[in-house]
């Protein structure tokens, strides 16, 4: 096991030095940027949920052969100091999730209303189109057949 005052980064950057690869060749394996592999080497946190940077690390440790045992103890060091500066407002996600539900009831109110204005439009214009018979006339008696 490598010394604890040795960083994760520094100890990724040194075996990727020594099988003579560079951030690119480790950027194109991970399916990452290069500027990604440069924050995890220099410690810096990067821009991208947790999870996804919990993978690179340990995907960038597979590679050069570092043990998931000996990044485990950072990755928790790590996932302290990520979540201490993005604290999770959950909060705030759900009133904005309210504020949404309220936002598509309205939007669904307002079309429904649209359709029984126009349901109701449409029937008043095709009532128009009709011509209403005020009275029925009766044939007189002289053009009834039987009678």
């Amino acid at each position: 096991m490598m010394e604890d005052s040795i960083s994760l980064g520094k100890m990724l950057s040194d075996l990727r030095g020594n099988m003579g690869l560079t951030q690119k060749d480790i950027a194109a394996q991970i399916h990452v940027r290069t500027e990604v592999i440069s924050e995890i080497e220099n410690n810096k946190l990067v821009h991208a949920p947790f999870v996804l940077v919990k993978s690179y690390i340990r995907n960038y440790a597979n590679i050069v052969g570092l043990p998931n045992e000996e990044c485990q103890s950072y990755l928790n060091e790590l996932e302290k100091e990520y979540f201490a500066s993005q604290p999770f407002k959950l909060k705030s996600i759900i009133k904005q999730k309210k504020h949404s539900k309220k936002g598509f009831y309205f939007v669904l109110f307002i079309l429904v209303c649209l359709l029984g204005f126009g349901l109701y439009y449409n029937n008043y214009q095709t009532k128009n189109n009709y011509v209403e018979v005020s009275h029925y006339i009766s044939p007189s008696s002289a053009d009834r057949v039987n009678g």
